[in-house]
């Protein structure tokens, strides 16, 4: 410190300035999350357990954001503390928002997948696909996210709302997708997607026959 005073905690969300507040909420969040998943992992919560307390702690981080002093380049990060809470619809013009400036394919697919589930929640299952689909275009590059957020966020959001066999032909090519994706395999990050690969298509696959109502080749 050399006489210098304390520095402030860059993690206190009550003294940072608004504008930072969104990015400081959202880190916190992760955090949360992180730490709930492994308490999942341990058995010692339920994954119900998990997300309620997700939302409780999005709803507090909640109270020291403003949405007027979000920047645009931020308001996907507003939109995912909205949608931690169950506030889909409050989310659905947020995400429109990001989506429509994302900067680079990595953002617009995250995003999109995130307004798609808003929009399956909301009940609007025709624009959630067709969102989704437009994912697909992505680079190899930027489609990992791709089958994880069809498979385990947008279709138990959509499923049983008249359009199942969409979906079902939506996640086989979402599959289709996390086979052609590159990653980097020197990382952890590009490891850990190949380690779980195979158990996120099994699942796929599985799921895929069910909406569809047949067998499939894939």
């Amino acid at each position: 410190m050399f006489g210098c005073g304390i520095y402030a905690d860059p993690n206190d969300i009550k003294t940072a300035i608004a504008p930072d507040r969104v990015e400081i909420a959202r880190n916190l969040l992760q955090s949360t999350s992180e730490i709930l998943d492994y308490q999942v992992q341990k058995k010692k919560l339920s994954d119900e357990q998990r997300l309620s307390l997700i939302a409780e702690e999005a709803e507090r981080l909640l109270t020291f954001v403003d949405q007027d002093q979000v920047i645009p380049a931020d308001k996907w990060k507003y939109a995912e503390l909205l949608r931690a809470t169950g506030r889909f619809e409050a989310a659905i013009p947020v995400y429109e928002e990001a989506v429509k400036k994302a900067p680079n394919w990595d953002r617009r697919v995250n995003d999109s997948l995130r307004l798609a589930q808003c929009y399956a929640k909301a009940g609007k299952v025709k624009e959630a696909i067709t969102l989704a689909r437009t994912t697909l275009k992505a680079p190899d590059t930027d489609t990992a996210p791709i089958l994880p957020a069809t498979l385990y966020e947008l279709v138990p959001s959509a499923e049983g709302k008249g359009m199942d066999k969409e979906l079902g032909k939506l996640l086989v090519d979402a599959i289709a997708a996390h086979r052609r994706t590159k990653v980097d395999m020197n990382t952890d990050a590009g490891k850990g997607f190949v380690a779980a690969g195979r158990f996120h298509i099994n699942r796929a696959q599985q799921k895929a026959m069910v909406l569809l109502g047949q067998s499939i080749q894939l």
